[in-house]
This record gives structure tokens, C-alpha cells and sequence, in this order.
């Protein structure tokens, strides 16, 4: 029996490996376009447009309306709480929560 699985495995791995490598068309792990424009939007404050422009428009409306105020209001007040000083560790911040967004709105794998 345990042969016989194997052997189904082994046959059903190689044909999908083939099908995938041979239909010629590279497969996309994320939609480009998607994710330059929320990196863009996610420099001045929109963040989920990446989301949104994937069809993830449940998750792009809570980033938009919910998690990205909530956040750019804890960040910045941490910038005025620190007379400014907060901003060294603030700003790479910013960017960084920027790109992870707009890197997992923009992946085509849910």
C-alpha cells in the first residue's frame, strides 16, 4: 500500500511540475503594478491601496480606514511625545510597515 502512494505521488508531482515548467508563462507571485502603487500611496498615508487594487478589498478598507489611522497616530504622537528625536526610529518604521503592506496586498497568494 505505502508503494502504491508513493508511487501516485511520484506520478502526480512530475506530471504537475511538467505542466507548470512547460506552458511557457512564468507564474507571478505578486501583481507589480498593485504593489508600486501602494508603495506610493503607503509614502503619504494610504495604505491597503495595494489591497485594494488585488482584489483584497476587505482587508485594503480595514488598512485604510482602521489600522493605518490608528497606527500614524501612534507613530506620530511618539515623534511629538520625543520633541522630534522620536523620528530616528519612527521614520525607518514608517517605511518599513509601508512596504510589508504593500508587498502582501499586492501577493496574488491568499
Amino acid at each position: 500500500m505505502k508503494e502504491k502512494n508513493e508511487h501516485i505521488y511520484e506520478a502526480g508531482f512530475e506530471d504537475g511540475f511538467r505542466a507548470a515548467a512547460g506552458s511557457g508563462q512564468p507564474l507571478e507571485a505578486r501583481n507589480q503594478t498593485a504593489f508600486v502603487l501602494g508603495l506610493i500611496a503607503g509614502f503619504f498615508g494610504v495604505w491597503g491601496l495595494s489591497h485594494v487594487l488585488n482584489n483584497k478589498v476587505g482587508s485594503g478598507c480595514l488598512w485604510m480606514l482602521i489600522i493605518g489611522p490608528v497606527l500614524a497616530g501612534i507613530l506620530g504622537g511618539a515623534i511629538v511625545a520625543t520633541g522630534g528625536l522620536g523620528a530616528v526610529v519612527v521614520v525607518p518604521l514608517w517605511l518599513y510597515i509601508v512596504y510589508a503592506q504593500a508587498k502582501s496586498g499586492a501577493s496574488n497568494f491568499n
